[in-house]
C-alpha cells in the first residue's frame, strides 16, 4: 500500500515519505528482448523516434511506459526549434515533447513510472546542459518518486531545490544522493547556499562512508567556494578517512577551493600524505603542494623513494613520479628539486625491473625538467631518452612553447616537428607556433602563417585538431595586428569539416572570434549531426545573426547490430601490454554502445591500438585509431547515460564511451581509476571492470591494447 504526504506537509517530512536511496530497477519481464530492441531503435532515430516513444509512455503497459520514458529522456531536446536571437517563444515548441511527457509522467499515481520519468528529466538536462524549468515540478513529485527525483534535483534543479537537498541529507535512505545531487550543482556552477554547506560539513563526519564521500565530492565541487572555515576544518578531518577514495577527494576538494595552507595551519600534513599507502592519495598531494617552494620540495623529496616503490613491483606509484616530475618541471633550479630529479633521470634506464615504457617516460620528464634550469638549455638531450618518437617529441614541442633553449635552436626543433612523418607530432608541433610567434623575428611569423594554414587544411584529424586548439592561443599573441589570414583559414576548414568535435570547435571559435565571414558555416553546421548543431546555433547568436527555427531530421542507427546484444550477456576481455582487463557489458542499459563494442572488437579495430589518455586518480583512455584522441570509427552513436535505476555509475572500474557532446560517441572507451559522479548521466556507461582493475590502473600513455575479446556469460 503507497504511503501519502499531504500537501502541505514541509519538504522535511516529503521526503520522509520518499523510497530507498537504492531504489531496485523495475525487474525485466521474461522475453521482453522485442520490446528493448523496439525502444533502442527508436531512441536511436531521435527526432524520428520520438512519436513512438510517446505512444508507448502514454498506453503501453508498465514495461513499456518504463523504458519509453527512459529513450524519451535520452532524446531530451534534440529536434527542438531554435529562436531567433531576441525572439520570444510562445509556449514549448515541437522538438520539446519529450520534456513535456515526462513532466506529464510526474504526476503518475504510479511510484515507479514517477521515478523513471523524474531519472529521464535528470538525464535530458545532463545532456543539454541546460535549464529545463522543471526544479518546482520534480520538488513537487519528491513523496513519490524518491531517489531517482533527489538525482533529477542535482541535474535540473535550480539553487531553489536545495532545501528540498538539504533535507534530504537528513534521512539515511537519501543522504548519499543528495550529497552527490549538491555536488552537481557546483558542477552546472550553482551557487551552495549556507544552509547546503552547513549540511555538508556535518554529513563529512558521518557513520556511513558512502555519505561521508558525497559530502566532500559536493564540498571539492562546490562553484566559487568562500572562505569558509568549517568547510576546511571538516576536509582536514577527512583526510585520516579509513577510506583511500574519501582522503584523495579530501586532498581534492581543498586543492580546489585553494585551502591547502589553511589547511596546513589547522594541522594537515600534505608530506605525510605523499607517501600514502595509496597512489591515489598521493597524486592529489602531489597536485596540492605544486604551488609553494616547500611543497614542490617535499614532492622532491619523496619521488626517489616512490621510485624505489615502483621499482620493487608496485607499477601504480609510476603515476606519482610522473605526476611530480611534470608538476616540478618549472621548478628544477632548486637544489632539492634539481637533485631529485637528477636521480630519477640517471637511474630510470638501469631499473631494469621496472617496464621500458615507464622507465623512458621517467627518464625523459626528469631530463626534460633539467633542461628548463640549464643556463644554455639543449634541446637535443632529448634525442636520446627512452621514449619512441611519437611520445618523447611532443616533450621537445613543451619546451619551445615554454620558450626553453636559444631561438635558433627552438626554430630547428620546430621545423622537425612540423614536418615530422608521425601526425601526432606534427600536432605537438602545431602546439608550439604561438610561442614562436611571440618570441620570434619577422621571418618565424611568416613560417607560422605557413605552418598553421597548412596545419587547419591538414588532412590528418590530430593535427586539425591541434590547430583549432592553437588558434586560439595564436590570436591572443597577434593580439591587435594583421590576422585576417587566420580568419580565413578558421571559416575554410569549418565550412568543410563534419566531424563533430572539430566542427564545434571551429565554429565555436568563429563566434567568439565574431568573424562575420564565417556566418555561412554557422548555418550549415545547423544541418548537421546535434554537436555542430548547438554550435552552429551558439555561433549565429555571437554573430548577431537570426537562428533559423530548424527541427532536426530523424537519425540513421549506427551500421552495428544493436539485436546481438539485447537478451544477451556479455564478457569484455582486453589484453594490454599491463596485463588483461575483464569488463563485464551491459547491454540492457546502453545496446548500442555495447554493440558497437562488440562489432568493432570482432573486427579487430582494437587489436595494437595504443592508451593516449590517461589522468592518473581519474580515467585511462583508448580506442582511438588515430591514437590522439581526435579519431573514430567513422560513425556515431547515441548517447544512452544511466540513471540510479540502472544501478549503474562511474565507480572506480566504471567503463564508459568518451564524447564530445550528446550523439557524438564513436569508439573511444574510458576506465575509472576512482569515483567520479559528475560523469553519472552525462556519458554512456557500459559496463564495469570484473577483474584486471590493477592492471587498468597501471597503464600509461604509449601502453597497447595487444587483443580484445568478447565472450557469452553462461
Amino acid at each position: 500500500m503507497l504511503r501519502r504526504c499531504p500537501s502541505t506537509t514541509v519538504l522535511l517530512l516529503l521526503v520522509a515519505c520518499s523510497a530507498p536511496a537504492r531504489a531496485p530497477a523495475p525487474a525485466r519481464p521474461p522475453g521482453d528482448a522485442p520490446l528493448r530492441l523496439r525502444v533502442a531503435r527508436a531512441e536511436a532515430r531521435r527526432a524520428g523516434g520520438i512519436a513512438e516513444l510517446a505512444e508507448l509512455a502514454t498506453r503501453g503497459e508498465k514495461p513499456e511506459r518504463l523504458l519509453a520514458l527512459r529513450g524519451l529522456g535520452r532524446i531530451g531536446s534534440v529536434g527542438t526549434a531554435a529562436p531567433s536571437a531576441g525572439a520570444a517563444v510562445a509556449g514549448p515548441p515541437t522538438g520539446a515533447r519529450p520534456i513535456a511527457l515526462l513532466l506529464a509522467a510526474l504526476g503518475d499515481r504510479d511510484p515507479e513510472i514517477v521515478g523513471a520519468a523524474a531519472a529521464a528529466i535528470g538525464v535530458a538536462a545532463s545532456l543539454d546542459d541546460g535549464d529545463l524549468g522543471v526544479s518546482e515540478a520534480l520538488v513537487a513529485a519528491l513523496a513519490r518518486g524518491g531517489a531517482p527525483v533527489i538525482e533529477a534535483l542535482g541535474r535540473a534543479g535550480t539553487a531553489a531545490a536545495q532545501l528540498a537537498l538539504v533535507a534530504a541529507l537528513g534521512d539515511p535512505r537519501l543522504a548519499e544522493l543528495a550529497g552527490l545531487a549538491l555536488g552537481r550543482h557546483g558542477r552546472r556552477k550553482i551557487a551552495l547556499g549556507e544552509p547546503a554547506r552547513q549540511a555538508l560539513v556535518s554529513a563529512a563526519a558521518s557513520s556511513d562512508p558512502a555519505v561521508r564521500y558525497a559530502a566532500v565530492h559536493a564540498l571539492a565541487r562546490e562553484h566559487e567556494p568562500p572562505d569558509h572555515p568549517a568547510s576546511t576544518a571538516a576536509l582536514v578531518e577527512r583526510l585520516a578517512d579509513p577510506l583511500a577514495e574519501i582522503r584523495a577527494q579530501a586532498v581534492a576538494a581543498l586543492t580546489r577551493r585553494k585551502a591547502v595552507a589553511a589547511a596546513t595551519a589547522l594541522g594537515a600534513r600534505f608530506d605525510a600524505l605523499l607517501v600514502d599507502r595509496d597512489w591515489r592519495v598521493a597524486v592529489e598531494a602531489v597536485r596540492a603542494l605544486g604551488d609553494s617552494d616547500d611543497g614542490r620540495d617535499a614532492i622532491a623529496t619523496a619521488l626517489v623513494r616512490r621510485f624505489d616503490e615502483l621499482a620493487r613491483g608496485q607499477p601504480t606509484w609510476a603515476h606519482v613520479v610522473i605526476e611530480g616530475e611534470r608538476t616540478l618541471a618549472s621548478a628544477a633550479r632548486r637544489p632539492l628539486v634539481e637533485a631529485a630529479l637528477g636521480a630519477l633521470a640517471s637511474r630510470a634506464p638501469a631499473a631494469l625491473a621496472i617496464p621500458a615504457l615507464t622507465r623512458g617516460w621517467i627518464e625523459c620528464l626528469a631530463v626534460a625538467a633539467l633542461e628548463r634550469a640549464r643556463p644554455v638549455p639543449d634541446l637535443a638531450v632529448l634525442e636520446r631518452c627512452g621514449l619512441p618518437d611519437v611520445l618523447r617529441l611532443p616533450l621537445v614541442a613543451e619546451l619551445i612553447a615554454a620558450d626553453v633553449g636559444a631561438l635558433p635552436a627552438r626554430r630547428a626543433a620546430l621545423a622537425r616537428l612540423l614536418h615530422h612523418a608521425e601526425p601526432r607530432v606534427r600536432a605537438a608541433g602545431v602546439g608550439a607556433l604561438a610561442a614562436l610567434w611571440k618570441s620570434g623575428e619577422a621571418s618565424d611569423r611568416t613560417q607560422v602563417i605557413e605552418a598553421m594554414t597548412a596545419a587547419l587544411a591538414a588532412d590528418a584529424p590530430a593535427v586539425a585538431g591541434a590547430a583549432a586548439d592553437a588558434a586560439t592561443a595564436l590570436y591572443e599573441v597577434i593580439g591587435t595586428g594583421d590576422h585576417a589570414w587566420l580568419d580565413a583559414a578558421v571559416v575554410a576548414r569549418a565550412q568543410a569539416e563534419r566531424d563533430p568535435e572539430l566542427g564545434a570547435a571551429l565554429l565555436a571559435l568563429i563566434g567568439q572570434r565574431k568573424l562575420a565571414a564565417g556566418a555561412a558555416a554557422c548555418r550549415g553546421g545547423l544541418g548537421g549531426d546535434p554537436v555542430r548543431a548547438r554550435a552552429g546555433a551558439a555561433c549565429l547568436a555571437a554573430l548577431g545573426e537570426p537562428v533559423p527555427d530548424t527541427t532536426a531530421p530523424a537519425s540513421a542507427p549506427p551500421p552495428v547490430d544493436v539485436a546481438a546484444v539485447i537478451g544477451k550477456r556479455l564478457r569484455w576481455r582486453v589484453t594490454t601490454t599491463r596485463g588483461d582487463v575483464v569488463i563485464t557489458l551491459h547491454p540492457e542499459v546502453a545496446p548500442w554502445a555495447v554493440a558497437t563494442i562488440v562489432a568493432l572488437t570482432r573486427r579487430g579495430f582494437y587489436d595494437g591500438l595504443a592508451f593516449h589518455r590517461v589522468v592518473p586518480d581519474f580515467v585511462v583512455q583508448g580506442g582511438d585509431p588515430t591514437e590522439s584522441g581526435s579519431g573514430g570509427p567513422g560513425f556515431a552513436i547515441p548517447a544512452e547515460p544511466a540513471t540510479v535505476l540502472d544501478r549503474a555509475g562511474y565507480l572506480a572500474g566504471g567503463v564508459g564511451i568518451a564524447d564530445a557532446g550528446r550523439d557524438s560517441g564513436g569508439s573511444q572507451w574510458f576506465v575509472m581509476h576512482s569515483r567520479a559522479p559528475h560523469l553519472d548521466g552525462r556519458y554512456t556507461w557500459i559496463g564495469a571492470v570484473e577483474r584486471g582493475q590493477a592492471a587498468a590502473d597501471a597503464l600509461l600513455i604509449g601502453d597497447r591494447i595487444v587483443r580484445a575479446t568478447v565472450e557469452a556469460i553462461e
